[in-house]
C-alpha cells in the first residue's frame, strides 16, 4: 500500500513525511509490506542496513526501537532508544520509547517521568504509537506492581477521551487482576487551597498543571511550596497524588502521612490517608520488615535409611503416623525442567488425624532417594515459622538434622497477616448420609468448614494483636495503639479488613478485632448522594434506608466493582427489601448474596429465589441448575442431584455453555467423566450419572485460609464454574441476557 506523503512522520517529528522524510518513502514501504507478511526480524534488519547508510533518522531510529521491543530484544531496544533520545530530546515517540525501555528494566520512576515528558510534548496531538506505549506501560507497570502510575495512565486516557471505553475497560481489569490495594482504589481528586492563602497564585499554577496532566511542573511546583505551606492539608494532598502518579511511592507515603497528622479533628480522614500511605510504603518496599519468608531446609538421610529397604520403611513410618499424609505431585514438571523428582511427598501438620481439632498444614516434605551426584535427603519447604516446627516433628522421628537451604533471593514472602490468613487444615472428607441431608440442615461438609472456619479465625484472633508487622513499622497492634500515629495505622488495616474480606466469616472476624483491641465503633454516615459525597471505604457505613433505589442500585454496582463487599452486601440485601426495584436488579443482588453466602442451607435458599425471578423475567434457568446441582452435590442430596440432572438434560442439553459448566462441577465432584456412558444425541449431556456416582463424591479441598474452593459461585459469570476473582480483581455479575 502506498504511503500518504501527508502522512505524519513515523518518526514522531510532527512533520508530514513530505517535508520530513520523503527520501526514505521507498524503504518505508518495503518495511510496511514485510510487516504485514509478519516478517518482524526481516524488517528489523532492513531498518539496521538502512540506518548504516543514513543515520540518525527519527522515523528509522523510532521504527527500529519499536520492532526490537516487539522481538524481545530489550537490552538492544534500551540502547536504541536512548540513541533516538539523544538524537531527538523533545520527541514525544522517542520519550515514550524511552519510557518502555525503563519500565522493562524495572526503573519505574524514571519511565513515568519520560511517559510525563512525552505526553507534555504531544500535546493534544495524540497519535496511535503514542497510545499503544501508553497501553504497554499499563501492562507493564501493572506487572511490576506500580498501581499508581498504572492507574495515572488510564485516567488521563479517559480525561482525554483516548481509545475505547472497551480499550481503557480492559486495561482497568489488567490493573485490577495484578491487584490494587484497598487503599488505593478510591481516585482522590486534586485539592484546592483557601482563597486568602498568601501562596495561592503558585498553588494553582501547580493545581492547574496537575489538572492538565502536566505532573512534572506540577511536582516542582507543589515541592518548592512545602517550606511556606507546611501547614496545608490540599498541598500534601496534591502532592502525594502526583507522586503516586509519578510511580514516586516514598515521597507519596510521606505526604500522606502527613495530611493524616494535619487533619486530626477529621478521624476518618486522616486513618484513609495513612491507609493510603501503608500502601504505597508495601508498594516502594515488598520485602520490609517483619516479613515471613518461605525457606526450604535439607536434612541427609543415614546410609541405612539411604539404601535397600530403608526409605520404603521411613516412608511406610509417614504413613503410619497421624501427622503426614501423602500429598499429589507431578514428575512430568520435574523432568521437563531437567531436576530429579523426589520418590514422594508428604503434607506435615502439627497434630494427628484423631486430634480433637484439625491439624494444621505446616509443611511439605519432600523425600529424595540417592542418585549419582546426591545423597539421600529430606527437604521440608513452607514458610519460615511452620518449617521450624515441622523440623521438630520430622527430626524426631527420624533423627535427621535440618540446615536452611540459600534460596538466592527467589523465593516468595508474605506479610505476617497474609500468613496467618492464609492458614490451612486438614481436610478430612466428610462421610455423606446414605439418603443425603434432611432439607434445612447443614450438611457434613457445612459442619467440616464451620469447624476449620473456627480454627482459623480463633488463630488468627489470639496471634495477630501480638505479632509484629511492617504496615506497623515493626510494633504489633497491641503495642502500636499507644501512640497516635500507630493506633491510626491499626485502624486502617482493621477497616480495610472488615469493608473488603471477600468472605462473610472474615468480615466478622476483623470486626471482633476490633472490639478486641478495645477500637472504637464505627459511627453509620447519612448522605443523600454517597456515590458522590462518601469515600469508598466509608460504603458500608451508609444509612440506606430512605434512599432513592437508584442510589442503592448504583452504590452496590460501584462496591461490586471496586471489591468493597460489605458495602455491597448491605446494598443488595436493602435491594431486596424495595418493592419499586426491576427484577433484573433483584437478580444481581442475589447473585453476589449467593457468592457470599455461607453454608449450603443459606444458599440453596437464595438460589430459590433466583429460580422465582427467572421465571419472571422468562429467562434461561440453566446455570441456577448448574448452581444448585454444585450445592446438592456436596450435601450428598442424590435424588435432588438426579431431578437437576435430568432437567439439564430435557433443557439445557444444547447449550455448550451451560454443559461446560455442568463437567467443571461433575469432575469437582469426583465424578469420572470419561468413563461415563457417551453423550445423549443431539446435546453433549453425560449419561450414566447412577444416585451411587453421585452420592459418593468427596468433599472439595481446602483453598487458602480454609475456603470452600468449589462452593463459590456458578452465578457469577457467563462460564459458570469460574472461580471468584482475588481480591482487587474487577468482579462482573451475570445476568439472564449475557
Amino acid at each position: 500500500m502506498p504511503i500518504d506523503p501527508y502522512a505524519a512522520c513515523p518518526g514522531g517529528t510532527g512533520k508530514k513525511i513530505k517535508f520530513c522524510c520523503q527520501d526514505l518513502v521507498g524503504e518505508l514501504e518495503q518495511l510496511e509490506r514485510l510487516l504485514e507478511g509478519e516478517q518482524v526480524s526481516a524488517a528489523l534488519e532492513q531498518v539496521e542496513r538502512q540506518l548504516a547508510k543514513t543515520p540518525g533518522r527519527a522515523c528509522l531510529l523510532a521504527t527500529r526501537t519499536k520492532l526490537q521491543l516487539a522481538t524481545r530484544k530489550f537490552a538492544e531496544a534500551a540502547a536504541g532508544s536512548a540513541e533516538f533520545l539523544a538524537a531527538f530530546p523533545e520527541n514525544p515517540l522517542a520519550l515514550g520509547q524511552a519510557s518502555i525501555a525503563e519500565a522493562i528494566t524495572g526503573h519505574g520512576q524514571e519511565a513515568a517521568a519520560l511517559f510525563d515528558r512525552a505526553r507534555e510534548a504531544a500535546g493534544k496531538e495524540i497519535g496511535p504509537e503514542l497510545e499503544r506505549i501508553a497501553a504497554t506501560l499499563v501492562q507493564v507497570s501493572a506487572q511490576t506492581g506500580q498501581t499508581g502510575f498504572a492507574q495515572g495512565i488510564i485516567e488521563w486516557l479517559a480525561d482525554a477521551g483516548i481509545g475505547s471505553p472497551e480499550d481503557r475497560h480492559m486495561l482497568a481489569s489488567l490493573v485490577g487482576s495484578a491487584g490494587v490495594p484497598a487503599a488505593l482504589r478510591a481516585r482522590v481528586p486534586f485539592q484546592s487551597c483557601a482563597d486568602n492563602s498568601p501562596w495561592r497564585f503558585e498553588f494553582d499554577i501547580g493545581l492547574k498543571a496537575a489538572r492538565e496532566w502536566r505532573l512534572g511542573k506540577a511536582l516542582t511546583t507543589f515541592r518548592s511550596l512545602k517550606k511556606v505551606a507546611g501547614g496545608s492539608p490540599e498541598l500534601f494532598t496534591n502532592l502525594g497524588r502526583v507522586c503516586e502518579l509519578l510511580g514516586l511511592p516514598y515521597e507519596a507515603a510521606e505526604a500522606w502521612s502527613t495530611v493524616a497528622k494535619l487533619r486530626p479533628s477529621d478521624h476518618d480522614a486522616a486513618t484513609e490517608a495513612i491507609g493510603r500511605a501503608m500502601a504505597l510504603e508495601t508498594e516502594a518496599d515488598q520485602d520490609r520488615s517483619p516479613v515471613i519468608r518461605f525457606v526450604r531446609s535439607s536434612g541427609m538421610l543415614p546410609a541405612a535409611e539411604a539404601s535397600g529397604d530403608g526409605l520404603d520403611l521411613l516412608e511406610d513410618r509417614f504413613r503410619k503416623d497421624g501427622r503426614f499424609e501423602p500429598g499429589p505431585f507431578d514428575r512430568s514438571e520435574w523432568v521437563s525442567r531437567g531436576a530429579v523428582p523426589p520418590r514422594s511427598v508428604w503434607r506435615v501438620y502439627d497434630a494427628g488425624i484423631d486430634a480433637p481439632a484439625p491439624g494444621r498444614l505446616l509443611a511439605s516434605l519432600l523425600v529424595f532417594g540417592r542418585q549419582t551426584d546426591r545423597e539421600a535427603e529430606l527437604v521440608l519447604q513452607g514458610f519460615e515459622p511452620d518449617v521450624k516446627e515441622s523440623e521438630g516433628i520430622v527430626g524426631g522421628m527420624t533423627n535427621v538434622p535440618f540446615s536452611r537451604l540459600p534460596d538466592g533471593g527467589q523465593l516468595p514472602v508474605a506479610t505476617p497477616t497474609t500468613w496467618l490468613l492464609s492458614t490451612q487444615f486438614r481436610m478430612v472428607p466428610p462421610s455423606v448420609p446414605p439418603t443425603g441431608t434432611p432439607a434445612g440442615q447443614p450438611g457434613p461438609l457445612d459442619t467440616l468448614l464451620d469447624s476449620q472456619r473456627e480454627q482459623l479465625w480463633k488463630r488468627f484472633a489470639d496471634l495477630w494483636p501480638d505479632t509484629p508487622l511492617p504496615e506497623l513499622l515493626g510494633k504489633s497492634p497491641r503495642a502500636a495503639l499507644q501512640d497516635t500515629d500507630g493506633a491510626c495505622r491499626v485502624e486502617a488495616l482493621v477497616i480495610e479488613g472488615e469493608a473488603t474480606s471477600r468472605r462473610r466469616d472474615a468480615t466478622v472476624a476483623w470486626g471482633e478485632m476490633r472490639k478486641t483491641l478495645g477500637l472504637k465503633p464505627a459511627t453509620p454516615i447519612t448522605s443523600a448522594k454517597p456515590i458522590e459525597e462518601v469515600p469508598p471505604m466509608r460504603w458500608h457505613r451508609v444509612v440506606l434506608e430512605g434512599l432513592e433505589v437508584g442510589e442503592i442500585r448504583g452504590l452496590f454496582l460501584m462496591a461490586v466493582d471496586a471489591g468493597f463487599d460489605l458495602a455491597a452486601e448491605r446494598a443488595a440485601r436493602a435491594i431486596l427489601t424495595r418493592t419499586d426495584v426491576a427484577p433484573e436488579d433483584r437478580w444481581e443482588a442475589l447473585s453476589f448474596l449467593e457468592e457470599r453466602a455461607q453454608g449450603s442451607v443459606e444458599k440453596l435458599s437464595t438460589i430459590e429465589q433466583l429460580r422465582g425471578i427467572a421465571a419472571e423475567m422468562k429467562a434461561n434457568d440453566g446455570m441456577i441448575d448448574v448452581a444448585e446441582l454444585r450445592v446438592r452435590l456436596q450435601r450428598g442430596d442424590q435424588a435432588d442431584s438426579m431431578r437437576l440432572l435430568d432437567h439439564m438434560r430435557r433443557d439445557h442439553s444444547r447449550d455448550a455453555r451451560i454443559m461446560e459448566a455442568l463437567a467443571e462441577v461433575l469432575m469437582e465432584a469426583g465424578i469420572d467423566l470419561p468413563g461415563m456412558a457417551a453423550a445423549r444425541a443431539g446435546g453433549g449431556m453425560p449419561g450414566g450419572a447412577s444416585p451411587t456416582s453421585i452420592g459418593g463424591s468427596g468433599a472439595p479441598g481446602m483453598a487458602g485460609g480454609g475456603q470452600a474452593a468449589p462452593t463459590s459461585g456458578g452465578l457469577w459469570t457467563p462460564g459458570g464454574g469460574q472461580a471468584p476473582p482475588q481480591q482487587g480483581e474487577k468482579k462482573t455479575i451475570w445476568t439472564p441476557g449475557s
